[in-house]
This record gives C-alpha cells, structure tokens and sequence, in this order.
C-alpha cells in the first residue's frame, strides 16, 4: 500500500475528550479549531454509531494533501487505512480528531505537515517537497470501529475459514490443471521440469536457487529474477536480485523448501507445490493465512 508512512499502530494513553463547544475559525472559515493546530469539520455524523474509544481498531477511507496536491487516497489503491484509536500525543495531533467520532461518520481535518509525518506518523523528516510551514488536508470516512478482542476473533475467524477451505482450493487446482502428480508425506507435489546433472542437493550444502513465488490464481509475490519482478508489477528497484543463497536442510528456508531443492541436482528445474503445513500455516505472509504456494525454483549450484 502506498502511503507517506502512515498505517499507525500506537500504544493508547489516557483518553482526552473534545470539546463540543469550539467556535469556527476564521483562519480556515466552516471549520472548528479544536486545539492549536488542529481544525475539523464534521461533514456527517451518525448519532447512532459506536463512538472510538481508546486502544479501538479504526478503519477508514482517507485523503490527504497540501491545498493544491494530493499526497494520498484509499479510493485509488483499494486498501483501506487501520489505526489504533488514540487521544493524541501532542496538541495538534490528528489522532485527537478521531475520538469525537462515531463508526459512520466523516470529516474534514486541517493539521500542520510537520507535525503529522514527524510527529505523529513517526517520519524523521518531511517529505522534501512539503514546506514546514505548510498544512494537510484530510477527508476521512470512519467505516468501522472494533476492540482488538473483535479483530482478533475476526481474524481468527478468517483463518478458520482458509484452513478449512485449502484444501479444497488446491484440488480444484489441480483438477484444472490436469495435474495428476502424487504429493510425497508432507504434501508437497514436486513437478520436474527439467532434470539437473550436476552435483546432488544435499542437507547441510550451501545451495544457490533462482526462484518464482506465485499464489494459485498466478498472482506473483516474489521473485530472484529481475524481469520477472517487473512483468508481474513486483519489482522493487530497492532490493537485490539474483540466486538465493541458504544452508540446505537446517531451517533457513520454509519446509516445502527444504524438502524439494534436496529431491534436484545443479541445473535442474522443478515446480514446487507447496501447502501451508509445509509452508507459512496460520502465517498471513505472503498473501492470506493457509495459503498454498507455488514456486519455480532452478538449483543453480551446490556449493561445497
């Protein structure tokens, strides 16, 4: 998710309510100066919705920027923003907004730029083209408000749900794809696709593998491979490429790992179907807790 560093998890403090009682402003006309700083508008308000409190899980829509660009917006990536419901740490800080709010409602919020991306997103400096002195501007729409008891009994819910269901997926998979391989005890479906003549991968070797990391539907999550990366929209000019390197047999590596490269020789090529109890389980990285897994992976060299 693209953002100025602000998917926030902060630890709650004593809860600081707001005053019902600001007057607007006439430094910004139609908004309330709740604290110096920190202006807001509330554009609707749901009388009957659950009002924030400390330590909530709040999930909302949101757009941010200075008064004559936009920095940020949920509608355009898709993804929601979540953050731990706070009183504020400081006076302006935008966190203090949300607790006036109730799930359902929207608002309009004017906070100074330094304060925000330094103080309150935890950024060490401003973003170059954001003048110090310069104010953000934020719609948002709370859409829901949870305990961390709700989002964990949600989120295990979930993982129930994709537990129960993996099975059922990668069969249909399989069926689809005409894939009659018989999968060893673990569950791994080893997929030859080309044989290796090299030296034999063995527990306790060094090996070096080119990989292609992919979910069921096709939908890459990593890859050692440049252009890969960049034909499946993954690429990040940050990060090395080139073969992975680890100690086979001794854990560095999921099991499913372990397990096929030690079944190839150099110059081999094998598809690795590997099911989450031999890959992440309950883990939601990559993708969603119980999730089966796909890898391309060329065993490049067996060091010795």
């Amino acid at each position: 998710m693209k953002r100025l560093g602000f998917k926030l998890s902060i630890v709650a403090v004593a809860m600081a309510a707001i005053s019902c009682g600001n007057k607007t402003t006439s430094e910004f006309p139609g908004y309330d100066k709740v604290e110096e700083g920190l202006y807001v508008k509330y554009v609707s308000q749901n009388k009957e919705g659950r009002k924030v409190a400390v330590g909530d899980v709040l999930t909302m829509s949101m757009t941010y920027g200075t008064e004559d660009s936009s920095l940020f917006d949920t509608g355009l990536n898709g993804q929601p923003v979540q953050l731990r419901a706070d009183s504020g740490k400081y006076e302006g800080d935008i966190l203090t907004a949300f607790m006036n709010m109730k799930m359902g409602d929207s608002a309009a919020i004017i906070v100074n730029a330094d304060s925000f991306f330094i103080k309150t997103a935890g950024m060490p400096a401003s973003p170059d083209f954001i003048d110090s002195a310069a104010m953000l501007y934020f719609t948002v729409g709370l859409t829901s408000v949870q305990s961390m008891e709700e989002v964990q009994a949600e989120a295990d819910a979930k993982a129930a749900d994709a537990e129960a269901n993996e099975m059922v997926i990668l069969n249909k998979y399989l069926a689809d794809n005409n894939i009659t391989t018989e999968p060893t005890e673990s569950g791994l479906i080893f997929i030859s696709k080309k044989k290796g003549t090299g030296k034999q991968a063995v527990a306790g070797a060094k090996v070096k593998v080119n990989y292609e990391g992919m979910f069921l539907d096709g939908k890459y999550f990593d890859t050692s491979l440049e252009e890969a990366a960049k034909a499946n929209g993954i690429y990040n000019p940050q990060r090395p490429y080139g073969p992975f390197e680890f100690d086979l047999g001794v854990g560095q590596v999921i099991k499913g790992w372990d397990e096929g490269i030690a079944m190839m020789k150099e110059g081999g090529k094998a598809r690795l179907i590997i099911p989450s109890s031999i890959a992440y389980g309950a883990q939601p990285r990559p993708g969603d807790p119980f999730s089966t897994l796909i890898f391309e992976v060329e065993l490049i060299e067996v060091m010795d």
